[in-house]
């Protein structure tokens, strides 16, 4: 059974992407969201690491899994992530960072 399960971590992102995004500029540091399809509900936290490399993020920290509920994504609060559910169910996996200042800008994330 295809599921698509949400890995949120927090990592640096290197500039070494092997794909084509809109990403955040090298050397920030971000909490993302992985989206990955996957076979099973079985955490994989090793391929779900595997993707976020290939996605650009070192040192990652902090990563935890659950799997989507799809109904949540009919919801007003959730609606706006429907399409990383489609992008990973289409291409195997989708990622969002979270954009922030540098506390050295004054504002933290």
């Amino acid at each position: 059974m295809t599921v698509v399960m949400i890995y949120g971590f927090q990592g640096r992102f290197s500039g070494d992407s092997k794909y084509t995004w809109s990403h955040p500029d090298v050397g920030a540091t971000h909490k993302c969201m992985l989206f990955l399809r996957q076979q099973s509900e079985a955490y994989d936290f090793e391929t779900a690491l595997d993707e976020c490399g290939r996605y650009g993020f070192t040192n990652i920290e902090n990563m935890r899994g659950g799997k989507l509920q799809i109904d949540v994504l009919n919801t007003d609060l959730y609606r706006g992530f429907a399409g990383f559910y489609e992008e990973a169910l289409s291409s195997g996996a989708a990622l969002v960072y979270y954009p922030h200042k540098d506390a050295a800008d004054g504002d933290a994330a």
